[in-house]
């Protein structure tokens, strides 16, 4: 730095001054940054908030001076003074006219060539130097010349003088006067973007206290219907928080300050999402987006809920319109929540099916149903189809009904047909009528004893309740996936009981079998025999009657010679006393009966129905059956067996006689009894030792008939 004797002389005066009131000085600058800090404060606390700036104009930091909001950038360090932005040495030059100014630098001034520099002052006579210098001194206490006006004189040559002090922003301050020609204006730098440049020549920039965030749907562009979690950062301000935007509502948000800021928004139901803003002086509101989460849609056959296997089309309408290809379960991006109508179109084999249905934040899957577009071949029996005009997809469930005590045809039955039991068992009371409904019922008139029912499929259950006035209700379940679709006829003949009066034994048992005509091969025997084992006796056609200790408590009812049955036979055992239960088919004479030849006991559909007095059915009810074909079930193999002629159908026990269920334990068993010469049976009926070696007599030349009821 390049001072005259005159001038040194004057900055020792300074620095002496500056020396003697240092104490007073900093004081004063303690209470300067005091009043700033109060100041920035206060600021804060208004509204606009005024945005501090510490950056030169050229972009490089400031960390001294003022900020632009009446704060400091920061402090310099005794020994130092904050020079455009930045903290620099104070020199000493008191009692110096030459040599260092304690900044490393001969900035107390240069002695003459003649003379020379100790202990910073110049000794020995001075001569006038101008050599390289048009202004200054001359070094002998003259000048070297003067520089023009808006100039300064630096090292000894005249430049042009630009003050950016405390200015980062417009045009430098010169001196009053200049040459503009000789020195034109300059600028000290720009405002970065948020930032305006004041008449100081300083950036500043008005923040506003709060910001409104909103978020809405990314397509609809409107409020979402569920709480979001914004989190907010910005880098430059070493800022970050989290705040919740209320569902259909705004956050007033208060800024930290102005420039760039990120945005993470969460929502249930949507896809997170990130977004970056810059926040100018202006900026009141920032609209935040999401977009939908992704939801399933798949289309299922109604009937049985599984995924259809060919590809459909589907359009939606409501809070949005669109269209998307379906093959298996789809994810689909919606318009928004709120309520949408789809239609779904299957390439083939199925109907068109819609579905109207309102999305919320918790919908993850949506299923349209569609049925199969039914034709005769689809095996399924619907849509007007019968057994008559489609035999490919119906089974005619054929029933006919007689007395159980052998007098022939029952007239004028009503069937009820279901697809669930309409039975609940109870121990207490025997099965109980529940409140399932019938899916069809037919009756005939009082000239009829068949019931045709041609409306259902081969793959079902169905069962169902015979009513018929003054006889018990009859319950049976019929299996049709059993039936050959190349003869499509479920037949079944019941024989019905009367209701049971009060002179009548406790329990009824009605065997009944296969009817010879029209039923298909292999054919039943026309005659099969229903004995029944009790502790003190055996009750069959050729034992009608039955006494325990001098009481009668059993006898034959019917056991005609004739196809299907009946064998019925009443008895009212004990309480713990065990009945066995068997049917037999009896030798029958080729001469005689040449049409029995070849007929076998396993191909006889033989069951037995078991009805009884309860506490709830004093005239009776059915309390259970046996079915021999469903023996064939479990053990197929069984059914090609043409030597057995017995089968052991149940044993038959009572706990409280007339009250409660009974125990029928079935016994799906079968074997072969001994013939001999004279053709009569002998078998071991494994409940009595009367019986190890029972004899059934033969008979070929008619079947007794046994009373009536």
């Amino acid at each position: 730095r390049v001072r005259s004797s005159a001038a040194s002389d004057v900055y020792k005066r300074q620095v002496s001054t500056q020396s003697t009131g240092l104490l007073s000085t900093m004081k004063s600058i303690i209470l300067l940054i005091a009043l700033a800090f109060v100041s920035s404060v206060l600021a804060q606390d208004t509204c606009p908030r005024c945005t501090p700036l510490c950056q030169n104009g050229d972009g490089t930091p400031k960390t001294c001076g003022d900020n632009g909001c009446g704060g400091s950038c920061g402090t310099c360090a005794s020994g130092q003074e904050c020079c455009k932005g930045s903290c620099v040495c104070i020199p000493s030059c008191a009692g110096r006219n030459c040599g260092d100014d304690g900044c490393g630098g001969n900035s107390c001034g240069i002695c003459s060539p003649s003379q020379t520099c100790s202990n910073g002052v110049c000794s020995g006579a001075a001569t006038v130097d101008c050599t390289g210098r048009t202004c200054g001194s001359n070094r002998a206490g003259g000048s070297c010349g003067s520089c023009s006006a808006g100039q300064r004189c630096r090292a000894g040559q005249c430049e042009c003088y630009y003050d950016c002090n405390e200015r980062n922003c417009g045009n430098a301050v010169q001196p009053e006067g200049t040459n503009t020609g000789l020195c034109p204006q300059r600028s000290c730098g720009t405002c970065p973007s948020g930032f305006t440049c004041g008449s100081n020549g300083r950036c500043s920039a008005s923040t506003p206290c709060t910001v409104t965030i909103t978020v809405v749907d990314c397509n609809s562009r409107r409020a979402i219907s569920s709480s979001a979690s914004v989190a907010i950062s910005s880098v430059s301000l070493s800022y970050s928080a989290t705040v919740t935007v209320s569902a259909g509502a705004a956050y007033s948000w208060n800024t930290p300050g102005l420039g760039s800021f990120s945005f993470q928004t969460s929502a249930s139901g949507y896809l997170t999402n990130s977004q970056s803003f810059t926040l100018a002086s202006t900026t009141t509101s920032v609209e935040l987006c999401v977009s939908p989460a992704v939801v399933q849609v798949d289309v299922r056959e109604r009937k049985t809920n599984i995924t259809i296997e060919v590809g459909a089309s589907i359009s939606y309408t409501g809070v949005a319109s669109g269209s998307f290809r379906w093959n298996g379960v789809t994810s689909w991006t919606h318009g928004g929540f709120g309520s949408y109508s789809f239609i779904a179109t299957p390439d083939s084999k199925y109907t068109v099916g819609s579905l109207t249905y309102s999305v919320t934040a918790s919908t993850t899957l949506i299923i349209i149903y569609v049925d199969i577009a039914y034709f005769c071949g689809d095996d399924l029996c619907t849509s007007g189809e019968t057994a008559t005009n489609c035999q490919l997809d119906c089974v005619a469930l054929f029933l006919e009904f007689e007395n159980a005590d052998g007098s022939g045809p029952v007239n004028g039955p009503t069937v009820n047909y279901f697809l669930d039991n309409p039975r609940d068992a109870n121990a207490d009371t025997g099965p109980n009528r529940n409140s399932v409904q019938q899916t069809t019922t037919r009756t005939t008139g009082t000239g009829s004893n068949t019931v045709l029912e041609e409306t259902y499929s081969y793959d079902e259950l169905v069962y169902f309740e015979v009513v018929v006035s003054t006889f018990i209700n009859f319950y049976w379940r019929a299996n049709t996936t059993n039936v050959d679709p190349q003869l499509g006829t479920y037949r079944l003949r019941v024989h019905l009981s009367k209701l049971l009066g009060t002179t009548d034994f406790n329990y009824r048992l009605v065997n009944t079998w296969k009817p010879i005509d029209a039923t298909p091969e292999p054919y039943g025997p026309t005659d099969l025999n229903l004995h029944l084992f009790y502790s003190s006796g055996a009750l069959d056609i050729n034992n009608p009657s039955l006494t325990n200790q001098g009481f009668a408590i059993g006898k034959a009812i019917a056991d005609s010679k004739q196809s299907g049955g009946p064998a019925t036979m009443d008895i009212s055992p004990d309480s713990g006393i065990v009945v066995a239960v068997w049917n037999s088919k009896p030798p029958r004479s080729s001469v005689i009966a040449p049409s029995q030849n070849n007929r076998y006991l396993v191909d006889s559909g033989s069951y037995v129905v078991f009805y009884g007095k309860t506490s709830n059915a004093a005239n009776g009810k059915q309390v259970g059956q046996v079915v021999m074909d469903e023996i064939f079930l479990t053990n197929p193999s069984l059914k090609s067996n043409h030597q057995v002629d017995l089968w052991y159908v149940a044993q038959f026990t009572v706990n409280q006689p007339a009250r409660n269920q009974p125990t029928i334990v079935a016994q799906s068993r079968f074997k072969t009894s001994t013939i001999n010469s004279a053709r009569d049976m002998f078998f071991d009926c494994e409940a009595y030792s009367y019986c190890n070696n029972f004899k059934v007599p033969y008979s070929d030349t008619g079947r007794r008939d046994v009373e009536d009821f």
